[in-house]
């Protein structure tokens, strides 16, 4: 054993829970980044290749546990460096998956308005619907949410601060996580909270005597990184990175923003044939409104009163600025094989356009008109 290593060691059990943390932490906040610019004929792919990455990360977690906990009993590593390591990329994750969360809020891709919501009674909305429509009310709650997220995330990338940023982000993201786990916000976000919730305990743990103290002292432990420079690099990854990720996907998502809202079906022809203005009382298919979301999604609701989601039929849409094209995928027919649909769009203005399209082999045309919320 070398002078430097450390003479207390620890159990199996903890070695492994700090390095599940920090590895399978680490590999979903990358997934939180990768996955959503990934190109949508991927889709297919996405849900298995993240699930396959995270379930590689616990099995890596689980054999590097029992590796240290080995070279640990055997005297030939320096345990304390290899848990000091961990815990600053637990730290590093952590401010970076938070600050994605901060920036989403700022910039008002986070709890964006939802026209369709909008529109359904509360009797009939979800719990993360009911989540979006609360939250979404007041930018200044979502403002005051992201500087404390991001405030924290920032404090974390510094020894000297991590009790700061622990004291910003618990309450925060404690009440992320009740809200997640209660208004059944699903899974994949329920388990990122779950494990940012798990980290920041485990790094306030790292500290229980100076909680007891009352935080009269903390204990400076020199840096993992030597260079300065590295640490500056690293530091700025976790904080512009996440920035720069929501500018792009905000740009990607506001490309269609001319066409975001509630438009009423003025007139509505199948195969030539004019659809008779009541007819949508016994036809699910005369849509007397169409929504268009942020995030590529679109309703076609035959209720001209009411958003019903039993009635309407739920699409994705595609629309590339450089070509000026626009298209809907329908996957009404086949979930694994979606039917791409062109939608030819005369005659565009801000409050008005005209839809031409084939779907499932009848000649569609509308006439809408953009209702103002």
């Amino acid at each position: 054993m070398t002078p430097n290593q450390s003479t207390i060691q620890s159990n199996w059990l903890s070695k492994f829970y700090l390095s599940f943390l920090t590895i399978v932490g680490g590999v979903n906040a990358l997934l939180f980044v990768i996955l959503p610019i990934l190109p949508y004929n991927l889709t297919n792919f996405i849900n298995a290749a993240g699930m396959l990455s995270l379930l590689l990360a616990i099995l890596f977690s689980i054999v590097f546990s029992f590796y240290w906990n080995y070279k640990e009993k055997s005297n030939s590593i320096n345990s304390e460096k290899y848990k000091n390591t961990l815990i600053s990329l637990l730290r590093f994750w952590i401010a970076f998956h938070v600050c994605i969360f901060g920036f989403e809020k700022i910039i008002d891709v986070n709890f964006s308005f939802y026209y369709h919501i909008n529109d359904s009674l509360a009797s009939t909305l979800t719990g993360q619907e009911l989540t979006w429509k609360y939250y979404g009310y007041s930018y200044g709650l979502s403002i005051i949410v992201a500087i404390l997220q991001i405030s924290g995330g920032f404090a974390l990338l510094f020894k000297r601060s991590i009790l700061i940023g622990l004291t910003l982000l618990m309450p925060v993201m404690f009440n992320i996580l009740l809200i997640n786990l209660f208004y059944n916000i699903g899974p994949i976000t329920c388990f990122t909270s779950i494990i940012i919730m798990l980290g920041l305990a485990y790094l306030l743990f790292q500290y229980k005597k100076d909680i007891i103290a009352l935080f009269t002292s903390v204990k400076i432990t020199s840096s993992v990184v030597k260079n300065k420079a590295l640490r500056f690099v690293a530091r700025a990854f976790c904080i512009v990175i996440p920035c720069l990720f929501v500018l792009y996907y905000s740009h990607q998502v506001q490309l269609s923003k001319k066409y975001f809202g509630k438009w009423k079906v003025e007139s509505l022809s199948r195969n030539g044939k004019i659809i008779p203005e009541k007819a949508w009382e016994k036809d699910s298919s005369a849509w007397k409104t169409i929504y268009i979301e942020e995030r590529e999604k679109i309703f076609f609701c035959p209720n001209p009163n009411m958003y019903v989601d039993s009635a309407s039929i739920y699409m994705k849409y595609r629309f590339d600025d450089a070509k000026n094209t626009f298209k809907v995928i329908s996957y009404e027919r086949n979930l694994q094989n979606p039917d791409t649909i062109p939608v030819q769009i005369n005659n565009f203005d801000s409050n008005s356009m005209q839809w031409n399209m084939v779907l499932y082999k009848d000649t569609i045309r509308m006439q809408l008109k953009k209702i103002k919320q």
